[in-house]
């Protein structure tokens, strides 16, 4: 492992200090979130997504926001009690159900404080457009180091 002249610490040690930077302060700030808006960071990415694409379907959100169909349900559950999201049964197949955000949802988006995700824009766009494109391409590579189903030769899934 190729070590940092300065401080004597390897490249994926650093590499690995930084992740935990990263997720510590999208920690901190989903906490504040919460203390201070009664309000989950995945439930606001989802009254971002329903305020974006309107009348979307759960497993469609679901994709869109990296969880699970069930994570997701749980979520929408939560934000149709608190009357922020409405469910709707698809006209064409009744076996489709479509999400869309109300005018109280849309009224909780302007209220709330700075999304982590603002944060991180701001942060990125700071960098040059290679450094962008560079980085984009080595998180995505990472990330798919991560997930637990990787596509073997044949295109067939394979658990790793």
């Amino acid at each position: 492992m190729e070590q940092d002249r300065s401080s004597g610490v390897g490249v994926g040690v650093r590499g690995f200090q930084a992740l935990r930077r990263i997720v510590r302060a999208l920690d901190v700030h989903s906490r504040k979130l919460y203390r201070e808006c009664n309000i989950t960071s995945p439930q606001m990415l989802c009254l971002h997504s329903l305020e974006k694409n309107c009348n979307q379907t759960l497993s469609r959100m679901a994709e869109e926001l990296n969880l699970s169909v069930s994570t997701m349900n749980g979520i929408v559950d939560r934000l149709e009690s608190r009357g922020l999201v409405l469910r709707s049964r698809s006209d064409l197949d009744h076996r489709k159900v479509h999400l869309s955000i109300t005018a109280e949802g849309t009224m909780l988006l302007t209220s709330v404080p700075e999304l982590m995700r603002d944060s991180y824009a701001r942060a990125f766009g700071s960098l040059s457009e290679g450094e962008q494109e560079l980085l984009t391409v080595l998180l995505v590579k990472l990330a798919d180091r991560f997930d637990p189903v990787q596509k073997s030769v044949g295109g067939s899934p394979e658990i790793i």
